[in-house]
């Protein structure tokens, strides 16, 4: 037995392939040790050797390229950046000199406007006080003289006879009424209501000169006038806001029809 077992260990000791294994085995473990303490000290980059390594890398050809290539991606991403925000700022640009313009375009029509209606006004101003200085000169002249002059003035412009008309005092104008044509002072009465409504402003005007017309003389008027509907209604709205001593003067001078008519009107308003 003795025998046996010095001849087994004598056979292992000179077998060479156990001590290969046997040497292999101890490298491993060998260079498992180093390789984790050589991660262990970049890794808490002790002694500084991550930084070495870093360093390391950056030299090496490889890391080169690629830092080379990410310069260049960065690169490319800059460039489209700024391409982008230079059209960004030239459209502003564009929207910029398009609103300069059309402000410009503004205050030029501001402009002109301005300009307009400070011609109007100082035409309307101009307008207002030569129809003053127009019924100042009537209301001061012979009433048929003044007459005459209104008549002419209708067959020219009787917006103008209406407004002179208006601006005299209601008893002149009264005056000056009477000796004017009936057919005519239908047209200067009515001139109002021919192109717009009549206004409380203009029935009163009116009211003020009818009362002091002859009622024989207003009876005529009103006749000659209530062919026409419109003409008619401004006759029924001057009588209405007579004295009704006044209205019923002229309406008894009216014919029989005629004042029916125009009674029958006046008691449906009442």
């Amino acid at each position: 037995m003795a025998e046996a077992k010095v001849v087994e260990g004598l056979t292992t000791e000179n077998n060479p392939k156990k001590k290969k294994r046997k040497g292999l085995l101890i490298l491993l473990i060998i260079f498992l040790i180093l390789a984790g303490a050589s991660f262990a000290t970049v890794y808490f980059n002790l002694f500084g050797s991550k930084n070495a390594l870093d360093a390391f890398l950056k030299k090496t050809p490889f890391a080169k390229s690629t830092n080379k290539a990410k310069t260049a991606d960065i690169q490319k991403i800059y460039e489209k950046q700024i391409a982008d925000l230079q059209k960004q700022k030239e459209s502003l640009l564009e929207k910029l000199s398009l609103l300069e313009k059309q402000n410009t375009n503004l205050q030029k029509q501001i402009e002109d406007l301005t300009v307009k209606i400070t011609n109007l006004t100082s035409k309307q101003e101009d307008n207002q006080n030569r129809t003053k200085y127009f019924a100042s000169l009537l209301q001061n002249m012979d009433s048929k003289k003044a007459a005459k002059i209104v008549e002419n003035l209708l067959d020219t412009n009787s917006q103008v006879a209406h407004d002179v008309l208006s601006s005299i005092p209601s008893e002149n104008a009264s005056e000056i009424l009477s000796n004017i044509a009936p057919e005519k002072t239908i047209k200067l009465l009515g001139i109002s209501n021919s192109n717009q409504k009549t206004n409380s402003e203009d029935i009163s005007i009116l009211t003020n000169i009818y009362k002091n017309i002859d009622p024989k003389v207003a009876a005529s008027i009103f006749e000659n006038m209530m062919s026409d509907n419109a003409k008619y209604t401004l006759v029924i709205r001057i009588l209405k806001s007579l004295d009704t001593k006044i209205s019923s003067q002229i309406i008894s001078n009216m014919r029989a029809e005629n004042a029916a008519k125009v009674t029958s009107s006046l008691s449906a308003l009442r």
